[in-house]
């Protein structure tokens, strides 16, 4: 599961993660959702009340603006670019 686990505490179970990525657009949070490695994610957007549901019944943990930031890096190591910010358009 690579670099980006490496500062998670280990999991007692295949944790579940959740990074909003923009909230309340149009009255939704879009996020991204992983089960096991962050790096890998779905995006998804749900009204905020289903979103906390979501949240509570798969107990997720939510990635710090560090773990954020190193789940970035590991799509730019991916896609081949290592030096590139990657919420610069």
């Amino acid at each position: 599961m690579g670099e980006v686990l490496d500062f998670l505490p280990p999991p007692t179970r295949t944790q579940h993660y959740v990074r909003v990525t923009r909230d309340n657009h149009h009255g939704y949070v879009e996020f991204q959702f992983s089960i096991g490695d962050p790096s890998l994610y779905l995006e998804m957007t749900l009204p905020p009340s289903a979103f906390a549901e979501f949240c509570a019944r798969h107990a997720v943990l939510h990635l710090t603006a560090a773990q954020a930031a190193a789940v970035d890096q590991a799509e730019l190591l991916r896609a081949g670019h290592p030096h590139e910010d990657p919420h610069v358009d």
